[in-house]
C-alpha cells in the first residue's frame, strides 16, 4: 500500500501547502503520508477505531498539518469547496451504489471549482488475489465488491455521475485504477 500512497500526490499534481481531504481514511496512513509532504491533510472515517489508531499516529509524529475527524462520508463536516483536493482510496468498491454516489457528491461539494478528487479502487475485473481478499471478508462487503465488479467498477461510476476524468492511471503493479476527475 506504500506505493498507492507515493503515488497518489504524484498522479494528482498535489501541493506542498494545499488542503486535502482522504475520505474514508482508516487508519490514517495516506494522511499522514500527505502531511509530511507539507499538505494540510484532513481524514474522515466513520469507524472510532480507525481514527483513535490515526489520532494515535497523528499524536506521535506530531504533526500540526494533520488533522482526524471521525465523520460519514456522505455527510462531509466541512464547508463547500474547503479542500484544493480530495483522495478515496479502497473504499467505494465496499458500499452500496447509492452510498458510493453520495460520498462522491460530497467530496465534489467540499473540493473548490477546479481541484482535483483522485479514486483509487480495483479495476474490472480485479486481480485473483483481490478477488479472494475480499471473498474473505464476506457478508456485504463482499456483495457489495461483487456489485460493483459487475456495474463495471470505477469506469461505470464516473460515467454515471457524468463526471469529467482527466487522467487515469494504474497502481501496484496494475492491481488497482486511479482515476483523476476535475471538479
Amino acid at each position: 500500500m506504500r506505493r498507492l500512497r507515493q503515488r497518489i500526490p504524484e498522479f494528482g499534481g498535489m501541493k506542498r501547502g494545499e488542503r486535502v481531504l482522504d475520505v474514508c481514511c482508516g487508519t490514517g496512513d495516506q494522511a499522514t503520508y500527505l502531511a509530511g509532504l507539507g499538505m494540510d491533510a484532513y481524514g474522515i472515517d466513520l469507524d472510532p477505531k480507525m481514527i483513535a489508531i490515526a489520532e494515535r499516529k497523528r499524536k506521535k509524529y506530531g504533526k500540526e498539518n494533520l488533522h482526524f475527524q471521525l465523520a460519514d462520508a456522505t455527510a462531509l463536516p466541512f464547508e463547500d469547496a474547503f479542500f484544493d483536493s480530495s483522495t478515496i482510496s479502497l473504499a467505494l468498491h465496499e458500499k452500496p451504489f447509492e452510498t458510493q454516489k453520495k460520498v462522491i457528491s460530497e467530496m465534489r461539494r467540499v473540493t473548490k471549482n477546479g481541484g482535483m478528487i483522485i479514486l483509487a479502487d480495483y479495476p474490472v475485473p480485479a486481480g485473483r488475489l483481490y478477488r479472494f481478499a475480499e471473498m474473505l471478508v464476506g457478508g456485504e462487503h463482499y456483495a457489495c465488491f461483487k456489485a460493483s465488479q459487475s456495474l463495471g467498477g470505477m469506469d461505470s461510476l464516473s460515467e454515471s455521475f457524468k463526471l469529467q476524468v482527466v487522467k487515469k492511471g494504474r497502481a501496484i503493479n496494475g492491481g488497482l485504477e486511479l482515476l483523476e476527475i476535475k471538479n
